[in-house]
């Protein structure tokens, strides 16, 4: 549900307003969830020739303990839509777009700077995807600030035969809501040395000084400089 949460072209009282829905009044207002798991995503696009990964918090807690997810966050290439479309093309796609719901019927395009797509086999049914319609080619990038970059071979990882988004990549994508459940994906996300001082930089360099300082508190000074810059991964901060 992260694509309809994370409103665009809305106002700041709708989006504040839809963002203080627990979950209950949400799913009451737009239909019910029952997301699938990873693994089920996985056996979903078995032949599947594009890139897709789950991202949000089933990426941010991979090797931590687990929690209940309200949904399965599974980015795919806007550029690789018309290929989604044939592989879901027994389920009903419909926009999350600008806090509004609207069906993407066969034959029909995306609605301009539609950034994400829900889906569900049907009516009768529980919405089962979250589709985030990532922009990023050659190279993972930020959709929030261009300037963060990062490598595919980096910005993914393999777990269990599933293509994740990195941890720290997709803590990045919970700072700025810094909601409960986000915080606590950060207090337990599994990162190694690396990962943590990229990390740090990136939310120093985009303004998020509490998250960074939480993610810093286990390293001192000291500790990062032997670590090297080149994990340092965003331009203008050195590579």
């Amino acid at each position: 549900m992260r694509s309809m949460r994370k409103t665009v072209g809305v106002t700041d009282a709708f989006a504040a307003a839809l963002n203080e829905l627990d979950e209950e009044a949400f799913q009451l207002l737009y239909g019910r969830w029952d997301p699938l798991e990873p693994a089920q995503v996985a056996d979903l696009f078995s032949e599947a020739s594009f890139r897709w990964y789950v991202a949000g918090g089933h990426a941010a807690r991979v090797g931590a303990p687990k929690r209940h997810h309200e949904d399965t966050d599974v980015a795919v290439s806007a550029d690789d839509l018309d290929q989604l479309r044939q592989v879901l093309a027994d389920w009903h796609l419909w926009e999350a777009n600008s806090g509004s719901l609207r069906p993407l019927l066969p034959g029909v395009a995306i609605t301009e700077g539609c950034q994400g797509l829900w889906a569900r086999r049907n009516a009768r049914e529980p919405w089962q995807i979250d589709l985030l319609l990532d922009r990023s080619r050659d190279e993972w990038v930020f959709k929030r600030d261009a300037s963060v970059r990062v490598p595919w071979e980096r910005a993914l990882q393999t777990v269990d035969g599933i293509p994740y988004l990195r941890p720290e990549l997709a803590l990045l994508h919970k700072a700025h809501l810094d909601r409960p459940k986000d915080r606590e994906d950060l207090a337990v996300a599994e990162l190694d040395a690396e990962a943590r001082v990229w990390l740090v930089r990136t939310l120093d360099q985009l303004g998020h000084h509490a998250w960074a300082e939480q993610v810093g508190r286990p390293w001192s000074a000291g500790s990062w400089s032997g670590l090297g810059v080149g994990v340092v991964l965003v331009r203008g901060c050195g590579r």
